[in-house]
């Protein structure tokens, strides 16, 4: 399956570059609060524990569940609210995190192969000459 693109409000997370988008600009967001936002949307709405979060920002990592607080701080910071006044991430205190806001899922587009130069009907090969780059005689040709 292709990655997706989330699209709420003025943003839109295209999932397969990580990359965050708002009014057509990229917007400098770090890769933790990136991986963090990407965990919260892909969980559709459902409040994803406090631990895959981790795992999601931090793989393979063991850090102080206090990291991820100062991440989701700063990923609500350069959120802002929503249009609706809301915040866009709800907290389960001593459970984890929910994507609040409205969301559309846009499957990405197909990418577009051009066709390139026709083949001719029989293949040919080339033999260009090289040069001998050992000191030994016998490898001459």
């Amino acid at each position: 399956m292709a990655p997706q693109r989330f699209t709420f409000g003025p943003f839109m997370l295209d999932a397969g570059s990580s990359a965050l988008i708002e009014h057509g600009l990229p917007v400098a967001i770090g890769s933790k609060p990136l991986a963090l936002l990407q965990a919260l949307v892909e969980a559709r709405g459902q409040v994803v524990p406090k631990a895959a979060l981790m795992d999601a920002a931090w793989p393979n990592t063991n850090v102080e569940e206090s990291n991820l607080t100062v991440q989701i701080a700063a990923l609500r910071r350069r959120l802002r609210v929503s249009p609706d006044g809301e915040e866009w991430i709800a907290t389960f205190p001593r459970v984890g995190y929910r994507f609040a806001g409205s969301l559309t899922i846009q499957e990405p587009e197909a990418p577009i192969v051009e066709a390139g130069p026709a083949l001719e009907a029989d293949p040919s090969i080339a033999v260009l000459p090289f040069a001998n780059m050992s000191l030994d005689p016998e490898q001459a040709h």
